[in-house]
């Protein structure tokens, strides 16, 4: 029960100051824990915000399959609109989502290679969704084709990510839409191409 409690403790410090601007002994402080005792739980400052992250990456990878097989039915174009929602509808995050987001654009230095690690088996993950996903919007088109898609949607969905923290809702949401126009553009015109 105590690591739990630490958990949400470092995750509402980490969300609100980032990894450098929370101390162990403030983690426990809030918990009402001497800094000690947190080792009983976690080796380390490090590794309890790894397991935050951790956790944060397989609950949205839950949201987001309870989100596709919602939208199961749909037509591949509809399902692609409902994944691009998804990951850019985001006035409504959690402090969980907005820490994790934060941490995958401006990891903590010293932990960025541990974090690319599982950035990149996250992000496979989701490949194996877009891949086939892609390829029905796309029918007989080439693997390099799909691929090159894939490509531009996660950068255009980071891109977004960014611009969210910097732009009104209004300005953020003409943005989407643009973005969304494009997507479906480079989808028209690979499949022009064949």
């Amino acid at each position: 029960m105590t690591a739990n409690r630490l958990k949400q403790a470092a995750l509402a410090l980490f969300a609100e100051s980032g990894y450098e601007g929370v101390s162990l002994s403030e983690i426990a402080k809030e918990v009402g824990i001497k800094t000690p005792s947190i080792y009983a739980h976690f080796e380390s400052k490090e590794q309890l915000f790894l397991s935050l992250i951790m956790d944060e990456m397989a609950a949205e990878q839950k949201r987001f399959a309870a989100m596709t097989e919602q939208a199961a039915n749909g037509q591949p174009m509809e399902r692609l609109y409902a994944a691009f929602k998804f990951f850019t509808d985001l006035d409504n995050l959690t402090k969980v989502q907005t820490f994790m987001k934060r941490t995958l654009i401006v990891p903590p230095r010293h932990l960025q290679d541990q974090l690319r690690g599982q950035f990149l088996e996250y992000e496979a993950w989701y490949d194996e969704y877009f891949i086939t996903l892609f390829g029905e919007c796309l029918p007989g088109s080439s693997e390099a084709s799909v691929s090159r898609l894939i490509a531009l949607f996660y950068a255009l969905i980071d891109g977004l990510l960014v611009e969210h923290k910097f732009y009104e809702s209004e300005i953020y949401r003409q943005r989407q839409a643009v973005i969304w126009d494009w997507i479906c553009e480079a989808v028209q015109l690979t499949e022009a191409r064949g």
